[in-house]
């Protein structure tokens, strides 16, 4: 057995040194420590808030340590680590909030809404468990279903003449529908106009709207997937495409930002394959990057994206991270105390598949959706859902935390079938384009439901899909036909 000797004589085998076990028993500890010191020294109410989140931290770190154990420099090509690192921000910025504020006399992020509720300490500390319990079901069940891969090598995916001509075309494709999305729309004054900006338009002109947001939204993703192998001799025009979709989703939405993050996120994830791997010091940087995006897309939007407004804002509150990070936190709460009062509003067998009545065209998509149901009760007056309901909302509607176990195991397991999917088919540019937005878009799990990917994959990305497929077949099949035969 191959040994390695420490500076104090011992003789430890390679493989326990690559193994997680030392990394995770040094974590073990220092939250050991830290809870008991959190136990003995904050005041109660505070450390029921923090207690949750040293397990959150625990929970993220064994699983990580475990994962590039498995898949080495592979870590941020995984979009269980991606998906993982999301739900800890959902859990810890609400958690920080609740620390930093006086519980019995708190106002501003996520409180004033949150206050209604009337919570306790102990109740926002128990309900931080439960995303304890979401992250480690997700974690076990990817892990589970994960398997062990070393870093896979660098993707060399082939560069065709058919790529550039297909490239330009979908260029063009985008910008004719962002055009027609543009001419078409009813002004937009606020942020709530962006919802209801179609509403005027008769059938016909509603179903080619719908035709222009599909392709414009999955030929993003697949323009980019393409656009990737060629980073070397273009990389600068491919960095102001990325910015470019982020400056036009962020004004044409009047703020709204779960766009803008995606494509961010497919780009981190098509640099981290094509050109070389994410580390996680780059992955820190981005993280914190998109986090200060956020919040001040979150600022201006909030002021009707003033200057002036905003500087005031600023000034008189301080900075704030975005109120997008309570929005997992708040929704759930808030059902899980309507769970425990026995008052939930009555609830169809359809909401809970509602992830696959969504795929039946020609039918009613909000009459079970759970947001559509949560809205209905609690919100009547709003003109759109102005909550989203995720995986841990969901389980109060229906088991509670059992519901709430399976359901997180599942997310892992599918998230974690995904990759291994994905590894076998990399060089194909039609499953970089496949995983690049699924990956982009699992947050939108996070903040909906397990399954909810399903819908916009099959509604958005499979017509962009075959639509690329077929000019890239017609550009082949037109050049061979050009071409001089041999002889």
């Amino acid at each position: 057995m191959t040994v390695a000797v420490n500076h104090n004589g011992f003789r430890i085998p390679l493989r326990w040194r690559r193994a997680p076990f030392p990394a995770l028993a040094a974590t073990g500890s220092a939250a050991a420590l830290s809870s008991l010191l959190a136990g003995t020294m904050l005041p109660a109410n505070k450390a029921l808030i923090i207690l949750p989140v040293i397990a959150t931290i625990l929970v993220f770190t064994a699983f990580v340590s475990i994962l590039k154990s498995r898949v080495g420099l592979n870590l941020f090509g995984e979009v269980g680590f991606i998906y993982l690192t999301l739900a800890v921000a959902y859990t810890i910025f609400p958690a920080i909030t609740f620390l930093l504020a006086d519980l019995d006399m708190a106002s501003g992020w996520l409180w004033d809404t949150l206050s209604l509720l009337l919570p306790s300490p102990a109740a926002l500390g128990a309900h931080l468990w439960r995303h304890v319990l979401f992250i480690a079901g997700v974690s076990i069940g990817y892990l589970l279903v994960r398997g062990k891969s070393g870093p896979p090598k660098r993707t060399e995916a082939v560069k065709e003449r058919s790529d550039s001509a297909l490239i330009v075309m979908l260029a063009s494709i985008i910008l004719c529908c962002m055009f027609w999305v543009y001419y078409l729309s009813a002004p937009v004054v606020v942020y709530w106009d962006h919802y209801t900006r179609f509403e005027h338009l008769g059938w016909f002109s509603m179903r080619f709207i719908y035709i222009c947001l599909t392709l414009k939204t999955g030929g993003y993703f697949i323009l980019l997937a393409l656009s990737f192998p060629y980073w070397k001799t273009h990389r600068l025009l491919i960095l102001a495409v990325v910015a470019g979709l982020v400056v036009y989703e962020t004004s044409y939405t009047m703020g709204q930002r779960i766009e803008s993050l995606t494509i961010l996120l497919a780009a981190i994830c098509l640099y981290h394959y094509h050109v070389k791997p994410v580390t996680l010091k780059m992955g820190m940087v981005a993280f914190l990057g998109i986090l200060a995006l956020f919040t001040a897309v979150e600022i201006f939007r909030l002021v009707g994206f003033n200057f002036s407004m905003a500087q005031s804002s600023v000034a008189q509150e301080g900075l704030r991270p975005a109120s997008e990070f309570g929005a997992v936190y708040f929704t759930s709460f808030h059902l899980y105390a309507e769970r425990a009062q026995g008052s939930l509003p009555p609830r169809n067998w359809q909401l809970l598949f509602n992830d696959f009545l969504s795929l039946i065209p020609f039918i009613d998509h909000t009459q079970w959706n759970p947001q559509y149901w949560y809205a209905r009760y609690y919100f009547p007056d709003a003109i759109v859902p102005p909550q989203t309901l995720g995986p841990i909302a969901e389980s109060a509607i229906w088991g509670g935390e059992i519901d709430l176990a399976i359901r997180s195991l599942i997310n892992g397991a599918i998230f974690a079938w995904l990759v291994r999917w994905f590894l076998k088919r990399k060089d194909h540019w039609w499953a970089m384009a496949i995983y690049a937005y699924l990956y982009a878009t699992c947050v939108m799990t996070l903040k909906y439901s397990v399954f909810y990917q399903l819908t916009p994959l099959v509604r958005i990305l499979v017509p962009s899909l075959l639509v690329a497929y077929l000019i890239r077949k017609a550009i082949w099949f037109n050049r061979r036909k050009t071409e001089p035969s041999s002889g």
